[in-house]
Order: structure tokens, then C-alpha cells, then sequence
């Protein structure tokens, strides 16, 4: 009920910046309230406080463009220029939770301290990397060793043998399985796609936050060395966007269909001729996502190819 005070569905598809600055918001706050709470549960904990915080908007907005689908099918243009204003927000929820990340992977020690109040003996410990990008962490080892396991095995020979379409199709397969739960997630849980975009925006942030400190000693400690070792983070961050902006928009497209499907069934209208005009919707929305998954996939095969 507070999110729905403070940021209205309509003003969020009118100004959807303001849902960064949200996601941005709920996501420092999820990470201190999860590591309070459990400390060695807090990485997953606070994708879950995320999705809490965001969930109530996400629905409204959801049936919000499901109710005018129905209302004025066809009104607004082509599909993806009716669901465009669900797409953005989904982006700047995306990019609030991935900055929120990255810039608390970089301020946050690596190792446990406490802080007394002087004169006092009460004091209190902080978060630390460990505790709260732990799962992040170890998702990221485990992509590095396929990563290592690609690049001195079959993955080479199947490179070498000129067979690029057996590694894009490599590719979207695996990438189809996220799309899939995207969609599938967001039509059996409503808004259980937000899960699945933090998460990934977690680990993105991760990435160009570990980067960040990585070259920090090489920039210094200051604000100016913080900055400079942040921008460079980011700009490492960079080698996501030719193939990880179509992919991601992928999912957008999936969980905008799953959701308007979602929402049509919780309000019973399946047997209804304006389901049969949702259903043809989602159905044009999910081939629009597989279709630039595909995209995506050509992109990051010709990367990867370059890169070996």
C-alpha cells in the first residue's frame, strides 16, 4: 500500500524515471533490512524485498494496459507501441536495481566491521560483500568456469569448424530457457518476473561494481578515484549492450505477455470475446521476443567468436 501512495501507475507511465529512482531506493534498503534480519541469507533476501516493494505497481500498471487492450484494441498503434510504456518501466527498474548494485559493491568493505557508539558499548556491524553479494558472487565463479571449460573444449572445436549458426542456436537456447520463465513466471505468480529481471540486474551490477573495485588502487581511494574507478567499471559494463539490451527487451516483451494473460484469467474474462483479443496480443508479444532473442544470440555469437 505505500508504493501505491507514492507512485501512481499512471503518473509512472507518464514519468517512468521515477521508477529508477524507486528501484533504486528499494534496493539499498532491501540489502540493509535483509542483512539485519538474515545476515547469511541477505544476497537472495533482497531480490525478494525487491520484488515486495515493486510488486503492487508492476500489477496495477499490468492491469491497467490489459483493461484498455480491451476497451480500445488497437487504439494506441502496433503491439509493442500499446506495451511500450510497460517496456520502459521495466527498463528503468532494470538499470535502477543494476546501478544500486554496482555503486554498493564498490562502498560497501569487504570485510565485517563494527562501529561503536564512543562512550557507549553498543555497537553495530555492517553489511559486507560477502554477506550481501554472496550468491552474485558465486554465480559469477561458476560462469567463469564454463567460460574456461568453452574456451578449451568442444566450444572451440565447434567455433573452428566454421558452424556459427550451431553456436547461435547454442546460444538462444539456453537464453529461450530464461525467456520462457520470464513468461512463465510472470503469467503463474503475476509479478514473479521481477525476480527474475533483479536477479539478473544484480548480477550485471555485480560485474561493474567487482571491476570498479578491482582498479580502485590503480585510481586511489578519493571521490575523484571512487568516480574514475566507477566509470571504469561502467565502462566495462559496455560489452553488455550489443547483445544484452535486445536480450533483455526480450524479457520485457515475455513478461508483458505472460502478465496481460495473467491478469485477463485473474479476472475471469477467459470465456469472454475481449480474451480472445488479449490472447492474440500475448501471442504477437511472445513471437516479437523470440524473434529478438534470436537477434540477440546472432549478436553475442559474433562477439564471442571475435573474443576467441
Amino acid at each position: 500500500m505505500v508504493l501505491e501512495e507514492v507512485l501512481a501507475p499512471t503518473t509512472a507511465r507518464k514519468r517512468p524515471f521515477l521508477v529508477f529512482v524507486l528501484s533504486f531506493l528499494f534496493t539499498v534498503i532491501a540489502m540493509w533490512v535483509s542483512y539485519f534480519i538474515f545476515p547469511h541469507s541477505a544476497s537472495i533476501l533482497t531480490i525478494t524485498f525487491i520484488v515486495f516493494a515493486t510488486a503492487l505497481l508492476i500489477h496495477n500498471i499490468i492491469t491497467l494496459e490489459e483493461t484498455e487492450e480491451v476497451t480500445r484494441p488497437g487504439s494506441a498503434g502496433t503491439f509493442l507501441e500499446r506495451h511500450f510504456d510497460l517496456i520502459k518501466i521495466y527498463g528503468w527498474f532494470f538499470l535502477g536495481v543494476t546501478i544500486a548494485y554496482s555503486l554498493w559493491y564498490v562502498i560497501l568493505p569487504a570485510s565485517n566491521p563494527t562501529v561503536c557508539i564512543p562512550g557507549t558499548e553498543v555497537c553495530m556491524a555492517f553489511p559486507t560483500r560477502e554477506s550481501i553479494f554472496e550468491e552474485q558472487d558465486r554465480q559469477l565463479d561458476a560462469i567463469g568456469r564454463l567460460r574456461q571449460n568453452l574456451a578449451s573444449g568442444k566450444f572451440i572445436e565447434m567455433l573452428a569448424s566454421n558452424e556459427y549458426w550451431k553456436t547461435v542456436f547454442f546460444l538462444f537456447s539456453n537464453n529461450a530457457t530464461v525467456l520462457l520463465l520470464a513468461i512463465l513466471f510472470s503469467f503463474l505468480y503475476g509479478f514473479g518476473v521481477l525476480f527474475l529481471i533483479s536477479w539478473n540486474a544484480s548480477i550485471i551490477g555485480t560485474v561493474i561494481g567487482k571491476t570498479a573495485a578491482g582498479v580502485l588502487p590503480v585510481y586511489g581511494s578519493g571521490l575523484i578515484g571512487s568516480t574514475l574507478a566507477y566509470l571504469h567499471g561502467l565502462w566495462q559494463g559496455l560489452g553488455f549492450i550489443p547483445h544484452g539490451v535486445p536480450e533483455i527487451i526480450s524479457y520485457f516483451i515475455g513478461a508483458i505477455a505472460g502478465g496481460i494473460i495473467s491478469a485477463a484469467v485473474s479476472k475471469k474474462q477467459y470465456q469472454t470475446k475481449e480474451f480472445e483479443i488479449i490472447a492474440k496480443d500475448a501471442f504477437v508479444l511472445i513471437v516479437i521476443a523470440v524473434v529478438t532473442l534470436w537477434i540477440a544470440a546472432m549478436i553475442e555469437a559474433y562477439i564471442l567468436i571475435g573474443n576467441f
